[in-house]
């Protein structure tokens, strides 16, 4: 039986048309959730479309509202061919908070889609399968508990919690012969549908981050690293505070920050800076149409600056980041900050290009890199460069 609670307009992903429905018109608190996710070509052509590995949910009921996730199942990933007026359909599902009981709506605010409605029952006590485990059991054997809807998997979680952060990249250089390269991620510390996200959905947004900056000199004999920059992070994000979803034209995000920085070094190569940030993200434009983002970014110094005392005169204290392009298509990205003066600027650019387009089984981008100003690396903080360089981005 399916339950439809009101039709939003159609959204559309290369001409598909979404809709979604559950697969029964009841369930259990604490237990699995399903949905169909469908996909319908009202056009005269055949369309190619690909159901997202995962969709954001908002359940709204008499005990609060949660966000949340369904999952894909592994078995329906990848793109599908959708004949002219057919449609192909995928099951999504997640597990329903234990606290949420009676009739309650679930909204999905990444797509244009109908909201639906399904009634949310108590789990009967000693229902019959229900197993008692020994201490043995719980504490030894199967310490991590089951979700209903979900096979064991040890690694799922980390994988359902991390995600990328700045641009990830391997850029080289052609004079001088040199590469840099970035690697970036976060990890959400909460478990979406454990207790303390349930009973208060705000600390999902306890995260911490890591990010490694190299510069590499491939023009001597040794091939040496120049420098390199470790920075840990600990960060509380605001997602979408705005609320809004892919057929909206503004968003706004917000997140505040304590980020740590060095270099690894020791003597007078020795680097490092802490700073405690604020950094809202405007974000104009649809999903699938052309956006404009901007990032700017405020901080402070905390502690010794030994290494670096007058690294205020470098970096200041605010940068900017700017990223213009679709969402699918190609980006420009532009990152710039100046000294506490007003002088000692620098600016990189970063145009990006899909290559899924021609070579679909990697999800690569090509990367174009120009920068030009003081500090591209903290050894280097205090010193002026300009770089032209081309490679591959994993992120941006």
């Amino acid at each position: 039986m399916v339950l439809f609670l009101r039709l939003a307009p159609a959204a559309r992903g290369e001409d598909a048309t979404l809709t979604v429905a559950f697969t029964s018109p009841s369930v259990n608190a604490g237990e699995s959730m399903r949905i169909w996710l469908n996909a319908l070509n009202a056009s005269s052509n055949e369309i190619s479309w690909t159901f997202p590995p995962r969709i954001e949910s908002r359940i709204t009921s008499l005990q609060g509202t949660f966000d949340g996730s369904m999952e894909l199942g592994s078995t329906n990933a990848g793109a599908v061919v959708i004949p002219p007026g057919a449609f192909v359909r995928r099951e999504y599902l997640s597990t329903v908070p234990d606290s949420v009981t009676g009739l309650v709506v679930v909204e999905f605010p990444q797509l244009n889609v109908n909201r639906a409605a399904v009634e949310v029952q108590k789990p009967v006590a000693g229902a019959p399968g229900e197993k008692k485990h020994s201490v043995f059991t719980q504490y030894v054997q199967q310490v991590e508990p089951a979700e209903a809807g979900k096979g064991f998997e040890p690694n799922r979680f980390f994988k359902e919690h991390i995600s990328g952060y700045e641009p990830m990249y391997f850029i080289g250089g052609i004079w001088p012969r040199n590469a840099k390269f970035q690697i970036s991620f976060a990890y959400q510390l909460l478990n979406n549908d454990g207790p303390l996200a349930t009973k208060v959905p705000a600390l999902k947004g306890f995260n911490i981050a890591y990010t490694q900056l190299s510069l590499w000199d491939l023009s001597t004999a040794s091939t040496a690293f120049e420098d390199t920059s470790y920075k840990p992070e600990f960060f509380y994000s605001w997602r979408n505070i705005t609320r809004a979803r892919s057929s909206d034209w503004i968003q706004l995000d917000l997140q505040t920050g304590l980020k740590h920085e060095s270099n690894g070094k020791d003597g007078v190569d020795s680097r490092s800076v802490n700073i405690a940030y604020f950094q809202p993200t405007l974000t104009l434009g649809r999903d699938e149409s052309f956006q404009l983002s901007l990032q700017p970014r405020t901080w402070f110094y905390l502690g010794d600056l030994t290494d670096n005392p007058d690294i205020d005169q470098y970096r200041g204290y605010a940068d900017l980041r700017l990223v213009v392009g679709w969402k699918r298509g190609v980006q420009l990205a532009a990152f710039g900050r100046m000294g506490k003066d007003g002088n000692h600027k620098s600016l990189q650019l970063d145009l990006t290009y899909p290559m899924r387009r021609f070579f679909g089984s990697f999800t690569l981008y090509l990367d174009a890199q120009y920068f030009t100003g003081y500090g591209e690396s903290l050894l280097g903080y205090n010193q002026k460069s300009q770089e032209v360089r081309l490679g591959l981005a994993l992120f941006r």
